[in-house]
């Protein structure tokens, strides 16, 4: 519970205050404004024109034209926090906006002025990234003990993208990790003896799919999917799952997964279909849109000149740039911090080999249980990268148009767990033989 505790509060004042001034002041205040502004122009104009008005759907008020800069962005903020109105709504129609739903709830319910409502707004997102996080790094200490535990912690303070989107009202960060760490929690109970009830697994993972989708959309879709995939290789490795076993139930987890992001594109078919009449207006917006993320080719011949950038990048040129973006402090970049991790990997095999589990290990020792949990997380920590690449593979032209937002997804999961064997490594050596 103290773990827990403290976590959450340097988490939260990371995220929240920038305690540590890991990032430079106006960076930390001015992150990704544009996304987060569609989140502030739907709450003036629920404020203004009703909460379901235009489908409850995010968007830019006074916008000139379509493409729109700073001035517009900060437009959304000054009018939102002097309580005042648009003249006109333009609808960005890629994701429900959920969490402007709930935001505009509080807003029309609150006693507050507009900049207290923006700021508690904030506080609250923060708080739910570092209490989602906090579990995670309290599910460590379970499996490899406290000096694990708080390597992550430490590590994850010192993440500059974490810093960054940990309060962003449009990202929403927390709800990208809340099905893998939920799923590492179900899975331990049916790893201690409790027999797992796969039924409810599959519905609260795809459940959870589902609010991530409904709540902050699809950037980064895949990555919450593979953060569920890890740790069902985590408990397959830790547990000796057959492969009939792991095949059975990664595949039934993944039909959950994508019937719960199927789910919220219907949700937002119908919000688009509000608007235009149209029911599959919302579905051939929803393909165009995965459509130019992807391939970078909408199903839309009049944008395809404008896209055509993305869709002929490298791809190997894409992971190398978003690879080498800062991961920590000091200028210390993601490709330093791979490396790191594969001398780390190198060391604790040799460890494993020295100091290998005696062939008749008493049967109350943990010898082989500690074995265990060290080879599963050293495998998890190399298949996790899984999770960002395959996004960066499908969504190569989104990656390529977003460089500068892109590099969280290192951390869907694999700085986690990648951290969580260089914390290992401090204690191999000290555990008995």
């Amino acid at each position: 519970l103290l773990l827990f505790l403290v976590s959450t509060v340097l988490l939260f004042l990371g995220f929240d205050r920038n305690f540590l001034h890991l990032v430079p002041a106006e960076a930390f205040a001015n992150f990704d404004k544009g996304s987060e502004s569609l989140v502030i122009g739907r709450l003036v104009w629920a404020g203004q024109r009703g909460f379901f008005a235009d489908g409850a759907l995010l968007g830019t008020g006074d916008a000139p034209t379509p493409l729109i800069g700073d001035a517009e962005f900060d437009h959304q903020y000054k009018t939102y926090l002097a309580d005042g109105e648009f003249e006109t709504y333009m609808l960005y129609k890629s994701q429900s906006g959920g969490q402007a739903w709930f935001f505009s709830l509080l807003d029309s319910l609150s006693p507050f002025a507009a900049s207290t409502n923006l700021r508690l707004f904030r506080i609250f997102t923060a708080l739910l990234t570092a209490l989602t996080l906090a579990a995670l790094i309290l599910w460590f200490d379970s499996q490899f003990g406290l000096v694990t535990a708080l390597t992550v912690l430490l590590t994850s303070l010192l993440s500059q993208w974490l810093t960054l989107y940990g309060r962003n009202l449009f990202y929403s960060v927390w709800d990208y990790f809340l099905p893998m760490v939920v799923a590492l929690y179900l899975l331990d109970r049916g790893s201690r003896g409790r027999a797992l009830n796969e039924p409810r697994f599959y519905l609260t993972v795809g459940l959870l799919l589902f609010l991530k989708g409904f709540l902050s959309g699809y950037d980064f879709l895949l990555p919450p999917m593979g953060m569920v995939a890890t740790a069902l290789v985590y408990y397959a490795l830790k547990d000796k799952w057959t492969l009939w076993q792991f095949t059975r139930r990664l595949l039934l987890t993944g039909l959950a997964c994508a019937l719960g992001v199927i789910a919220s594109f219907l949700v937002l078919a119908a919000q688009i279909g509000a608007v235009t009449g149209r029911f599959s207006d919302g579905l051939v917006h929803i393909l165009n849109t995965m459509g130019r993320r992807t391939f970078g080719t909408p199903l839309d011949p009049s944008q395809s000149e404008f896209f055509a950038a993305g869709q002929g990048s490298s791809l190997i040129e894409v992971i190398q740039n978003i690879a080498r973006k800062t991961a920590l402090v000091a200028g210390i970049r993601f490709t330093d911090v791979f490396l790191l991790f594969a001398v780390v990997t190198i060391l604790v095999l040799l460890i494993l080999w020295l100091r290998r589990t005696p062939p008749h290990p008493s049967p109350n020792s943990g010898d082989l249980e500690r074995v265990g949990q060290a080879r599963a997380l050293l495998v998890t920590t190399w298949v996790s990268f899984a999770s960002p690449l395959a996004w960066l593979v499908i969504f190569k032209a989104h990656a390529y148009y977003h460089p500068f937002t892109t590099a969280i997804i290192w951390h869907m999961p694999t700085m986690f767990f990648g951290y969580a064997l260089c914390g290992l490594l401090l204690t191999l050596p000290f555990k008995r033989a």
